[in-house]
């Protein structure tokens, strides 16, 4: 990984550090020692984020609507 554009494997990247446990601490300096500068990295890192919490919870709301529909 090296700075340039966002791309989606480094969204991927991004999710699958997260998800595997890696604090948001020790993936900015991550992104930071593969030439990220800090504002662009804490950018990227936190509208990834957010975009992948947006997921979660529409997934966990079609499955409630989901369950909803089956007990009819």
């Amino acid at each position: 990984m090296s700075h340039g554009r966002v791309t989606p494997e480094l969204r991927r990247w991004i999710v699958k550090q997260v998800e595997a446990g890696q604090t948001p601490e020790g993936l900015l300096q991550s992104m930071i020692a593969n030439g990220w500068p800090e504002s662009v990295a804490l950018e990227v890192m936190e509208r990834t984020l957010r975009i992948r919490v947006a997921q979660i919870k529409a997934g966990e709301n079609s499955k409630e609507a989901a369950d909803e529909g089956s007990e009819g």
